[in-house]
C-alpha cells in the first residue's frame, strides 16, 4: 500500500482523535458556555470571568420580558423582549470616556454614533434593545444626564429586530424596564443567552441573544496586564453559514425554521488599555473580523454596529465642554497589535457563547426557534479534532484548563 505523507499524518492522528472522542462523550447537562463544552476560540488567554466585566468598573444588567403565547395580538403579546444595560463606569455622565466605532453594515440604529464620530467620547451608559424600543430607552437614558447648563451627553441605544418571536409593534419595553436593567447592573459573571435585549433574538437560525468573552495580554516591557472584553447582542446569519472555530457546524445540522433574515448584531468592546479615539476606531473595526469568523457576511438587511471604549482616559465633562485643557495617554502605536487580535477573538467567542447559552423559545403565532444542540455540536467539533478537555464541570478560563 502506498501511503503518502498526508495519508501518514491522517492515519497517525486517528488514535488521538478517537481518545478525544471518548473523553468528551459525557452528556451535556443544561446550557454551558463554549469552553465548558470543550471549544477554545483563538490563542490568547481569557480574563478571570471571560466576560466584559473583567474590565474594572464595567457592569452589566438585564431586564427580561417574557409573557403570553400563541397568536399575535398587537399590544398584548406574546412578549419576548427586554433591555440590556452596560455601565462603562457609574459616573459616565460626568467622566466621559474615549470611544471609537465601526458600522460594517448600517441597516439598523445605534444612537450617539455621529457624536462619537465627531467628538470621540462616550457620554452615557449603553443600552441594547429591540428596534421599536429605541425611543423609549433613549428617553430613559436622557433622564440621567445633568441639567446644569452644559450640553447633555447623547444617550447610546443599539437595536436589533426581535419581531420573529416578539410582539415588536406593541413596544413593551418601558422606562421602568430600562431603570431596572441599569440599577441591577453588576460586575462579576454576566447572564447570557435569551436574556435582556437578547431575549427574542435569533442567531444563525438558532436561538441567539447576549454573549460575552474577554482576553488578557501583556504589552511591551510593562509588568501590567491589559484586558479587553466584548459583549454582543447576536441576531444574525443563516444556519448554513455558521462556523465554530473554523468548523462548518451549520452545514452539518438540519435546516430549521427559515428565521435567517434577521441579520443584525451589536458588538460592544471595552478595554482598560490607554487608547485614543482613532485607535479605538481600529479596535472596533476588528469586531467585524470576529463576526466574519463565525460565518456572517453582514447581509443586506444587517444592522451590524461595533463600538469600543477605553476606561483608562476619563475626561471631565466640565473640561470637555468648557474648553479647558485635558490630557490623554496612549500605548505606543506599534504595541496595539495584541488588542486587535483580542477584539477579534473576544467577539467571535461572545457570539458562540450566546448560541451555547440560549434556550429553545416559542413566540408569536407559535413560531419555534431551537437552541443550538450542544451534544451534536460537540460531536461535530470532535470529528474535526477541535476540542480540548476541561478538567471539571465549570472550567471556563484558560487558567482552569
Amino acid at each position: 500500500m502506498d501511503i503518502t505523507r498526508r495519508g501518514f499524518i491522517q492515519l497517525g492522528s486517528l488514535p488521538l482523535l478517537a481518545g478525544c472522542v471518548e473523553m468528551n462523550k459525557k452528556p451535556v447537562v443544561g446550557r454551558v458556555r463554549a469552553r465548558q463544552l470543550g471549544i477554545r476560540i483563538g490563542e490568547m488567554p481569557t480574563g478571570p470571568l471571560n466576560a466584559i466585566t473583567d474590565i474594572a468598573g464595567v457592569e452589566v444588567g438585564h431586564t427580561t420580558l417574557i409573557s403570553g403565547q400563541g397568536k399575535l395580538d398587537i399590544g398584548t403579546g406574546p412578549v419576548r423582549s427586554g433591555v440590556t444595560a452596560i455601565w462603562p463606569g457609574r459616573n459616565i455622565v460626568n467622566d466621559y470616556l474615549p470611544c471609537g466605532l465601526d458600522a460594517p453594515n448600517g441597516n439598523g440604529e445605534m444612537s450617539a454614533m455621529l457624536q462619537i464620530r465627531q467628538m470621540g467620547v462616550l457620554t452615557s451608559p449603553l443600552c441594547l434593545t429591540n428596534t421599536s424600543s429605541v425611543g423609549m430607552v433613549y428617553d430613559a437614558l436622557l433622564g440621567l444626564q445633568p441639567t446644569d447648563g452644559l450640553p447633555p451627553g447623547v444617550p447610546l441605544v443599539g437595536e436589533t429586530w426581535d419581531g420573529y418571536l416578539n410582539d415588536i409593534i406593541g413596544r413593551h419595553v418601558k422606562t421602568e424596564h430600562v431603570e431596572a436593567a441599569l440599577s441591577s447592573a453588576r460586575s462579576g459573571p454576566v447572564e447570557e443567552g435569551a436574556v435582556g435585549g437578547g431575549t427574542g433574538m435569533v442567531c444563525y437560525e438558532f436561538k441567539g441573544g447576549i454573549g460575552t468573552a474577554s482576553r488578557q495580554m501583556q504589552i511591551g516591557d510593562a509588568d501590567k496586564k491589559y484586558t479587553l472584553g466584548a459583549l454582543v447582542q447576536a441576531n444574525h446569519g443563516w444556519r448554513s453559514q455558521l462556523r465554530i472555530d473554523g468548523v462548518p457546524v451549520g452545514q452539518a445540522l438540519p435546516v430549521s425554521t427559515g428565521a435567517g433574515d434577521l441579520n443584525s448584531i451589536l458588538m460592544i468592546i471595552a478595554t482598560d488599555a490607554p487608547l485614543l479615539p482613532h485607535q479605538l476606531n481600529r479596535i472596533a473595526r476588528r469586531a467585524t473580523h470576529g463576526l466574519a469568523k463565525t460565518g456572517s457576511i453582514s447581509g443586506n438587511s444587517s444592522g451590524d454596529f461595533a463600538l469600543a471604549f477605553s476606561t483608562a482616559n476619563p475626561v471631565s465633562r466640565e473640561d470637555f465642554w468648557r474648553g479647558e485643557g485635558y490630557s490623554m495617554t496612549s500605548l505606543e502605536q506599534f504595541h496595539i497589535q495584541p488588542l486587535l487580535q483580542a477584539a477579534s477573538e473576544a467577539v467571535e467567542e461572545s457570539i458562540i457563547n450566546a448560541l451555547c447559552m440560549a434556550v429553545d423559545m416559542d413566540g408569536v403565532d407559535d413560531r419555534h426557534v431551537p437552541a443550538l444542540p450542544l451534544e451534536k455540536t460537540r460531536d461535530i467539533m470532535q470529528v474535526h479534532g477541535r476540542l480540548f478537555t476541561p478538567q471539571q464541570p465549570g472550567d471556563e478560563t484558560d487558567s482552569d484548563v
